[in-house]
């Protein structure tokens, strides 16, 4: 008979494969479902369990496994990246990724479109403040033509730079959900419109509107307003990449396997075969796996990484020690009091990842 095996697994350390919901205990974090599940046979056969274990082994966790959310609207949850259905925004992974591609994809798309909008904005000013700064380009040529290449200059301001703010609005409007992309389109929007109308029909608007027969256009506002909201958004996402450098230089402190004594033999395991109780064996310059206390020897021991003190710390039988930092010269066994998410270091990275 066929049986379908759920498997779940750590978004952060995809090696990490369970039975069962639960934590990582290697980070702490929440265990997804694998949405591709191993199908075995159950038959009465002693290679039953080998055939169970190679399947687990080959497992590998997709990209559907990883959940999205929106930074506004936390209630919204998704499998995949994509725009907030309230919002609009870009939607974020609830944890911290190992591979910050992505990350790293969007902050230089988005400081690459602020760069272009600068160069557009800049010659905008220039042209709409130029009389003010002693620049005479009415001598040049006409204000109409000036009218002109300011609407050049501030097209691909809104249409490629600042599309994605427009995209926002609009869906913040269908899903009756009025929030700040909704006022960014409305000004912005309004203000090329109306100077599009103003540079092509001038004589619809009253004499009021005019300054030496031209209707004012407002091509400037618009590009300016919208700069600024990419600079927000570039520093916005240079602030969000360092906070999960930050994680993720977190996640790197913990050992992928630990060398733990079980029947008076020595043997190296995955981190998350470590139970409570177990003896581990620390040799000199190894990191320690989990929170715990020393049962046998003497070292001293790094823990900069935890408590920022420079010096060493000296650690004899009955002290603690704490999983992430770094064993000197010496080494040691520990028992292993606590792991997965109740390690100090696996609650440090829980209560960033939440506050990020």
């Amino acid at each position: 008979m066929e049986h379908k095996h759920q498997k779940y697994t750590c978004p952060m350390h995809p090696e990490v494969v369970k039975d069962e919901p639960g934590k990582c205990p290697k980070c702490g974090m929440n265990l997804v479902l694998v949405e591709n599940t191993v199908t075995s046979k159950h038959e009465p056969s002693e290679h039953h369990s080998h055939n169970h274990e190679h399947a687990t082994k080959e497992q590998k966790p997709n990209e559907g496994s990883m959940e999205y959310t929106c930074p506004m609207h936390p209630e919204v949850s998704r499998n995949a990246p994509g725009s907030c259905p309230i919002c609009g925004m870009d939607l974020v992974p609830k944890v911290v990724q190992k591979d910050n591609e992505h990350e790293e994809l969007a902050y230089k798309s988005m400081l690459k479109k602020f760069w272009i909008a600068t160069a557009f904005t800049i010659p905008i000013l220039i042209i709409v403040m130029g009389e003010m700064i002693g620049l005479h380009l009415s001598q040049i040529a006409s204000m109409k033509t000036w009218g002109w290449v300011q609407f050049a200059l501030s097209t691909p301001v809104i249409f490629y730079c600042s599309a994605d703010f427009f995209k926002r609005g609009y869906q913040s409007v269908i899903h009756w959900s009025p929030n700040m992309w909704t006022l960014i389109s409305l000004g912005a929007g309004a203000a090329y419109l109306f100077s599009i109308v103003a540079l092509v029909f001038p004589s619809i608007f009253p004499d009021q509107f005019k300054l030496n027969g031209t209707v004012h256009l407002y091509f400037e506002a618009a590009t300016v307003i919208l700069s600024l909201i990419l600079l927000g958004q570039v520093l916005e996402l240079k602030a969000r990449g360092q906070t999960n450098s930050a994680i993720r230089a977190l996640l790197n402190l913990v050992p992928p396997e630990a060398t733990v004594i079980r029947n008076g033999q020595e043997e190296t395991i995955p981190l998350e075969h470590v139970v409570l109780n177990d003896i581990i064996k620390i040799k000199p310059g190894e990191k320690i796996p989990v929170d715990g206390e020393v049962k046998k020897g003497r070292s001293s021991i790094d823990e900069s990484m935890i408590t920022g003190e420079p010096i060493a710390i000296e650690k004899n039988e009955g002290d603690p020690v704490t999983g992430g930092t770094v064993n000197g010269t010496g080494s040691f066994e520990m028992k292993a009091l606590k792991i997965g998410a109740d390690t100090l270091l696996a609650q440090i990275i829980d209560m960033v990842n939440k506050a990020s």
